[in-house]
């Protein structure tokens, strides 16, 4: 594995769980809603840089089943799956003692995404351009 790959994937966990964490602060203050019960701040975080992780494995299975090529289809798959993982807080069923159950997708569904939108934004890390050999 690729040394730049990896800093990617790690990368992208942090930088979304700060996102993420930072989202959910402002979102619940805005609202006056409280899920701190259902979304702890080590879940969010937790989950985030996993999935930065798994984002960064899957892109290294991808790269050696494709031989580096068709970058463009596992960035199609991730955005695929990321949208599709958006549509689970919708399916969940809060605790009756939560107020204001409406607004917990709200708050959770950006987070989803987030992942998916650092591991694009540093992905140009990766591209042959810019490994240690140079070149234009």
């Amino acid at each position: 594995m690729r040394p730049q790959l990896f800093w990617v994937g790690i990368a992208t966990g942090v930088i979304s769980a700060v996102l993420s964490l930072i989202y959910g602060a402002v979102y619940q203050a805005a609202l006056g809603a409280d899920f701190s019960g259902v979304a702890p701040v080590t879940a969010v975080a937790s989950a985030s840089i996993a999935a930065g992780v798994l984002m960064m494995l899957g892109h290294w299975l991808w790269e050696r089943w494709r031989n580096g090529k068709a970058i463009l289809i596992f960035n199609i798959i991730l955005v695929s799956i990321s949208l599709l993982s958006s549509a689970i807080p919708f399916a969940v069923s809060l605790p009756l003692n939560i107020p204001a159950p409406e607004l917990f997708p709200g708050m959770v569904v950006p987070m989803h995404l987030f992942p998916a939108l650092v591991w694009l934004g540093l992905q140009p890390l990766l591209s042959d351009k810019n490994r240690t050999g140079g070149g234009r």
